[in-house]
């Protein structure tokens, strides 16, 4: 067996023509440390994913509050605007009368 690499070995006693199996050709092996070092770090990844999808979902929250507040007001600013636009008709319309 030759090693290529750290944690992989190539087994070089295939004859030619031969096709050698998959687990025969590469054997790779993780030390313990990196196991559990790759599981701290996804663990890690979820804890912060779900923090910030928690954050996220308060954000979008409020969002939604200042929306319809925003809605409400522009609402209400169209009945005003509705209201003078037919005052002001009105006061055209006794102007046009009164001026014939």
């Amino acid at each position: 067996m030759q090693s290529i690499l750290p944690g992989f070995t190539v087994d070089r006693d295939t004859q030619p023509g031969d096709l050698p199996r998959l687990s025969k050709v590469i054997d790779f092996r993780l030390p313990l440390t990196w196991l559990l070092g790759i599981a701290g770090m996804v663990a890690a990844a979820f804890v912060s994913m779900y923090f910030q999808l928690g954050q996220l979902r308060e954000d979008m929250t409020d969002l939604k509050i200042s929306v319809k507040a925003g809605n409400s007001q522009a609402g209400t600013v169209q009945g005003e605007l509705a209201i003078l636009r037919f005052r002001v008709e009105t006061l055209e319309a006794d102007k046009r009368a009164s001026g014939k």
